[in-house]
């Protein structure tokens, strides 16, 4: 056995010993959680562990980073995060890990050079000395100026010899050469050879640092230890949590931007090099999602490392989010809805109560907002009346059983009205719903009396989509192919999501440059008007024939896009599917007059099969809920009309009250509600008893 293996097999037996008492979850909600922020900025401060703890005794969950994968120092939250857990064993204390890639400033996790996410590369066209610092290449098209490089020795069949690399950083770029900072990133100027030599721009992105993408491919190079990247990175968070591990006793791990797809990177002359072939293929491989499938191979390979106990907690924020289904515990949706999409909450709703349903036991989600507002701003005048932003992202998490987490800021607005805590110097909000206000009553509303009910407001309405039964034939539905696309589509009578039969696309080839559009299932124009909102409600179930490349891939999901087209303007919304059949509603809001407007799910991205049926739009919002606690009530009005809750038919029996707080008193007043409540567009309302 390799000595890296017996490592993590003794690290394996150890954490066996540990898990005894893992958290259970709290026994009441609001499931509060504290995100970040204020665990890091004490540990960065080096403020006393009590002060982190003593912050985190109400809280369900905490989440910080605790290691230098992103940001240089946050190493120092781990003993934070250790003392929180110490104190309060019940509670959930996970790390924050970026899964999409690492700080080159970093060492946390060591990075075998051949496990980077590389674009296709070019060729040294002229002998390069330790002292040369420009580069002769034969393309250097696929260079630009400020971005990273490694260059690597190849050797004589061809294939980079990852123990001679070196890292330089792009000053400029001319026709055929580019002038570069050598040995940058801690590397060692070394000489190369023409012809012999390949220079590639590291995958990347920026946000609080630059960060160099891992390469998750399954087709991605290989260690000495003839490991990839998947089993490296694997092996290293599991020590990380093991006895002596920096992140010892914690719970877990939150993947941060962990996405089934490489990057945005992925169409046109420079793209993901998946296998470092010096080839582009955007991540596929002989047409097959090699990075997604990678990446939940990752998760399975973590997950066979740690156990059952560990909890491995996934992304759902925006389409592109990652599909570990079968080996994750849940999700964040992170600024809830999608980085703040607001007229696309339907499908970052969806996707939440998706995982709610379809994850792995223990299941664990959280919705979490990242937003300046009226009671947690230093721009009042700017931020006045956008309280019901937290309000409505809570009500959300709330139709499930997942946490929540505020933090007062958004980091791409303006510095200066980022809210502070007057009493600790954190950004930090404690919000009023978390704790019924004036009550200082924590997990107030207890567990579920039942599951979210939706008060649909466009279920009597005309229907805008004939024959969308496809009970006889698919007459109305034709299907439209872009470039080497192929498909087909038929009536299917031996799948039926309702009925006797459905709708079957199957799509046998992709295009070599995958995009949705290239496959599109369209129906006849409707009638529609600016403003209102309508609703598409459907049953789809889907086989995207990842289980051909790997039967661990069975249950691995795929994407239905649905595109909305009034005027020049498009909305697109998803909706996950697998194999089982699943109900699906989604609102949008006609952002111009259009008496020939369009609905499309549009398929191109992902080969396979997928049946669609009871397909029913027509004009209202079907984004309102209720739910009922053992102590109170949560209603959610996502729609962009105020919606009056009937609550003496809702609840019969029931007499409610507002919570009486203080960051927001023209809401919660603490008054009575009545026999009947309206709830303002966008926003959202929590009640209790009266008595």
């Amino acid at each position: 056995m390799p000595r890296q293996s017996r490592r993590i097999a003794c690290v394996i037996g150890a954490l066996i010993g540990v898990l005894a008492a893992r958290p259970a979850h709290a026994q009441g909600f609001p499931r509060a959680t504290l995100f970040r922020v204020a665990i890091e900025t004490a540990a960065r401060r080096g403020d006393p562990q009590e002060w982190a703890v003593a912050l985190a005794e109400h809280y369900d969950m905490v989440i910080a980073k605790a290691l230098d994968d992103e940001v240089i120092g946050l190493q120092k939250a781990a003993p934070y995060l250790q003392a929180i857990k110490a104190r309060y064993p019940a509670k959930v204390v996970l790390d924050h890990f970026l899964f999409t890639g690492r700080n080159p400033a970093s060492t946390q996790p060591a990075v075998f050079p051949g496990h980077w996410l590389l674009l296709n590369g070019t060729t040294l066209a002229a002998d390069l000395s330790r002292a040369d610092t420009v580069l002769q290449v034969t393309d250097s098209s696929v260079l630009r100026e400020g971005e990273a490089v490694q260059i690597m020795a190849l050797n004589a069949a061809g294939k980079p010899d990852y123990e001679k690399v070196e890292q330089v950083r792009v000053v400029s770029v001319a026709s055929g050469r580019a002038t570069v900072e050598r040995g940058a990133f801690g590397s060692t100027p070394l000489e190369f050879k023409a012809r012999e030599t390949r220079v590639a721009a590291h995958a990347w992105v920026t946000w609080s640092n630059e960060v160099w993408k891992y390469n998750f491919c399954l087709d991605g190079p290989r260690d000495g230890e003839g490991r990839r990247l998947i089993e490296a990175l694997a092996g290293t968070l599991t020590g990380y949590l093991g006895p002596g591990g920096i992140l010892a006793g914690l719970d877990g791990y939150q993947f941060d931007v962990a996405q089934f797809y490489p990057s945005s990177q992925d169409q046109g002359t420079r793209r993901v090099d998946c296998d470092n072939d010096g080839r582009a293929d955007g991540g596929l491989i002989n047409g097959v999602n090699s990075f997604g499938l990678g990446a939940v191979t990752f998760t399975r390979t973590l997950r066979g490392l740690v156990g059952n106990e560990i909890l491995l907690v996934s992304e759902a924020t925006g389409p592109r989010s990652d599909r570990d289904i079968a080996y994750a515990n849940g999700i964040e949706n992170e600024s809830f809805p999608d980085l703040h999409e607001w007229d696309l909450f339907s499908a970052a709703y969806q996707r939440y109560q998706y995982w709610l349903q379809a994850a792995r036991q223990p299941r664990l989600s959280y919705l979490q907002l990242k937003e300046s507002t009226e009671a947690f701003t230093r721009c009042p005048d700017r931020d006045r009346g956008t309280n019901w932003k937290y309000r409505l992202a809570l009500a959300a998490a709330l139709m499930g059983n997942g946490y929540f987490a505020y933090i007062p800021f958004n980091p791409e607005d303006e510095p200066d009205c980022f809210f502070t805590d007057p009493v600790t110097r954190y950004i930090y909000g404690e919000l009023d719903e978390f704790k019924a206000g004036r009550a200082e009553q924590w997990n107030y509303l207890g567990l579920p009396s039942g599951e979210p009910r939706r008060l649909d407001a466009s279920s009597a309405s005309p229907g805008l989509i004939s024959n969308g039964d496809f009970e006889q034939d698919v007459r109305g539905a034709t299907l439209a192919l872009v470039g080497a696309s192929q498909a087909t589509l038929a009536r299917d009578a031996s799948q039926a999501g309702k009925g006797a039969a459905s709708l079957h696309v199957a799509i046998t080839r992709l295009d070599p440059d995958p995009a949705d559009n290239k496959v599109r299932v369209e129906f006849p124009s409707f009638a529609v008007q600016k403003g209102r909102p309508y609703t598409l409600r459907l049953r789809v179930r889907a086989d995207p024939k990842y289980g051909a490349v790997d039967p661990a891939f069975a249950e691995v999901p795929r994407r239905v896009a649905v595109l909305f087209r009034a005027g020049t303007s498009r909305v697109t919304q998803d909706v996950t599917a697998d194999r089982t059949w699943r109900e699906y509603s989604l609102t949008f809001v006609a952002p111009d007059n259009d008496a020939a407007a369009t609905v499309a799910f549009v398929l191109g991205v992902e080969a396979g099969d997928v049946w669609l049926d009871d397909l029913r739009l027509s004009q209202g919002s079907g984004d309102v809920f209720v739910r009922r606690f053992e102590k109170g009530v949560v209603l959610l009005n996502a729609s962009t009309q105020p919606v009056r809750f009937d609550l003496a038919a809702l609840f019969p029996g029931l007499t409610l009250r507002r919570i009486s707080g203080t960051q927001d008193p023209a809401v919660n007043s603490g008054a009575l509600a009545g026999s009947a409540v309206t709830v303002p567009e966008r926003d959202a309302l929590i009640l209790v008893p009266a008595d």
